[in-house]
This record gives C-alpha cells, structure tokens and sequence, in this order.
C-alpha cells in the first residue's frame, strides 16, 4: 500500500473546504522516513494576577506561520499491528502564512482568561461586541509559529491492519509573540515560547489537534512572561479613573461666553478641540467643555469605553467615556487634567442665516483643527425626533 506517496490534502483544496490554515498548509507525503525529535517542554507557571482589570485590555488578531516550503515537521511511526503501514514524512506545503483563525483565537482566549489575563472579544460569543460592552483592546497580539515538530501514529486496525482514519501521537511548536500598541501605533514587545502535547487518544486529523493543542501549550507558556504582564500593568498612560458615574449628578464651572469676534480667540479655541481615535473603530471630533471633560458625538464612540485623544499639538492621551446619549447623539469623555482648554458653551439658541465656524477633523485626520466658515440654513430633528 503507498497511499501516503501522494498529497494527502492540498493547500487550495482545503482552504476552498473551509479548513483552518493549520490543516490548509500541511502536506501529508510518504515513500521516505526523516527521522523528527519532538522536544518535550514545560508548561511554566503563570504570573500570578490577582485583579484582571488591573492590567490593559488585550486580543489575539492574527497567526502567522513562518516556515519553508517542503520543510518535514513530522515523521510517520511504523509498529506492528499499530502504526503504519510503513514510515513516511510530514511536510509543510504553503509557504509563509498570516491570517486570522477562529481555532487559535479560542485556544489562545481560553488559556489567557483562565490565569486572568484582561482578555476581549470572547470568540465563542457570536456578538462579542455587544456582549463585552464593545470594549477595545488597548494592546493586540500576533504569534508567528516558525518551527513545528510531530511524531505521528496512523493507527491500524489490529486485526485487519488497515488504517482506522484517525491518528495520535506527540508533537512541539515555538511562537514568536509581537504585541502591537493601539496607543503608540507600533510593536512594543516581542518574546518566543514553546509549547509541547501528547496525543494518546487517536482522533481524525490528529496532526491538526496535535499542532492546536501544542500552540494552547505555547500560548500558556506566554501566560508565564513577567516582561509582558508589567507591559499590560504600565499606569503610565493615563485614563481617566471615573466608573460606574451614570447615576451620579455632574457639575463643572462655565467659561464666560467670548465678547469679542471668533478671529481674537481662534487660537484657544482650535486648541479646545480634539480628535477622537475609537481605537480602530473611526474617527471624529471633541471640544473640552472643562479642563477634564470632552464633548463629542455618540457615533464617533458608540460602545467603546476607553477612546484616543489627540490634541492639536499632536500629543495622544487616553479618555473613558462616561456617558453617553445614542438618542441625542452625545457622549463624554473624562481625561486626566493637565492644563487643557475648555471652550465656552453658549445657551442662547441659533437663529437661521446666523453665522457659524466649524472646527474639527473632517474626513481625514490630518486636517484636524481646521476651521470652516458657514450660516445656519435650517434645522431637522434626527430619527428619534430629536
């Protein structure tokens, strides 16, 4: 019998069939026997956390597979009546890979909130944005798997010695972890792990359990890393510390209303205003209505709760939103304070024809703090009749 003299799944085939990369990449080949060590690793202990909202909200967003086209990470076992029927390799056949995968998402996911790491966007929730109160990473993480090693048993029937379909065996993989700050717009720590699992009980394509079970393995092994809890630990970039205030009653000092033209004041007042960054979710305009506090609409946030200042000096803080109003379109963000403008908030209502001044970040954050001249041609009240 040489079955295993030809693919057993090709990279096309099983990517056009749904199946995760991990399965899409792995070329099943035999005829040859390249001996495989499979290092046999620790699963270290994790760093004790002992409030996960101590630490930054964090997410898996990618996994990438970095290893060699035609590169063996596996060899076949040959036993009587067991493993067989004869030895033979597994090689990688896609080449370079980087892609999203719900499998890796929920292995990762799983191993991170059981030691109490601030994980979000729960994979097995079909509406996680809602579910997680559509709080955003502060930090994303990719992993790069670069080397793979299995020893595979295709079990036989003993009786008749044809293959069952289903195999078990060992297998070890290293990750090289990159996390990516949503803040800073760049990569602010990479480290490697690794991860190793046995297989005892053979199920069909063990190979891709054997390669999912050792990434969770590598993933914990992550759990483990002191250098990246203090990452996600750092209080240095500050947020606002206001909770749970939606019942509580807000006051703040009015700034007396300007008396001469906008041209005398265009300057504190384009500093007044910011840009809001939702984190990846788009972006708008703010004005501060105290030295702490940011008016802005609610479609510019919606759901998140911590959202990227970005002065017109270009300096970037963190805001939470505290409140927010989706019927009347508004939400306010709490800032640290330190000097920051507020602009005066005039209560007399517009008249049509009057002349106005828009300043803000149309379109394209780089023309923040542009001011705009126009009148005001009519009024109209928004779906809820607001």
């Amino acid at each position: 019998m040489n079955y295993r003299c030809n693919a057993k799944l090709g990279a096309k085939k099983a990517l056009a069939g749904g199946l995760s990369l991990a399965a899409a990449a792995v070329l099943i080949a035999g005829c040859q026997a390249i001996p495989v060590e499979v290092p046999e690793i620790a699963r270290k202990e994790p760093v004790e956390i002992k409030n996960r909202q101590d630490l930054a909200p964090m997410k898996l967003d990618r996994i990438g597979f970095k290893i060699r086209r035609g590169e063996v990470i596996g060899q076949y076992t040959a036993v009587l009546w067991t493993c067989g029927p004869r030895p033979g390799n597994l090689f990688w056949n896609s080449g370079r890979i980087l892609s999203k995968d719900l499998e890796f998402e929920d292995a990762f996911y799983e191993e991170m909130i059981n030691v109490n790491f601030n994980v979000v966007g729960n994979p097995s929730k079909l509406f996680s944005g809602v579910a997680d109160k559509g709080v955003p990473p502060a930090y994303v993480i990719g992993g790069q798997i670069e080397d793979i090693k299995m020893k595979v048993c295709d079990e036989l029937n003993f009786w008749t010695g044809l293959p069952l379909g289903r195999q078990s065996g060992e297998g070890a993989l290293t990750v090289r972890w990159q996390v990516f700050s949503m803040m800073e717009n760049k990569v602010v720590y990479e480290t490697t792990t690794s991860g190793s699992t046995e297989l005892e009980q053979g199920v069909s394509n063990g190979e891709m359990l054997i390669i999912m079970q050792a990434f969770a393995e590598a993933a914990a092994n992550l759990a483990a890393d002191t250098e990246l809890v203090k990452l996600l630990s750092d209080r240095n970039i500050s947020i606002a510390e206001a909770r749970d205030v939606r019942e509580t009653e807000m006051r703040f000092d009015r700034m007396p209303v300007y008396s001469d033209p906008i041209a005398g004041n265009i300057d504190k007042i384009r500093l007044g205003v910011v840009t809001i960054d939702g984190m990846g979710f788009g972006h708008g305009s703010g004005f501060f209505i105290s030295p702490t506090l940011i008016l802005t609409n609610f479609h510019v946030v919606e759901n998140a709760q911590i959202v990227r200042v970005k002065l017109l000096t270009g300096r970037k803080v963190l805001g939470e939103v505290i409140r927010r109003h989706p019927k009347r379109d508004v939400a306010l963000i709490q800032v640290e304070e330190a000097g920051h403008l507020p602009i005066p908030i005039r209560t007399e209502p517009l008249k049509v024809t009057e002349e106005i001044f828009a300043v803000g970040s149309p379109l394209d954050k780089s023309l923040s703090g542009t001011v705009t001249k126009g009148i005001v041609s009519k009024f109209t009240s928004n779906k809820f009749g607001m």
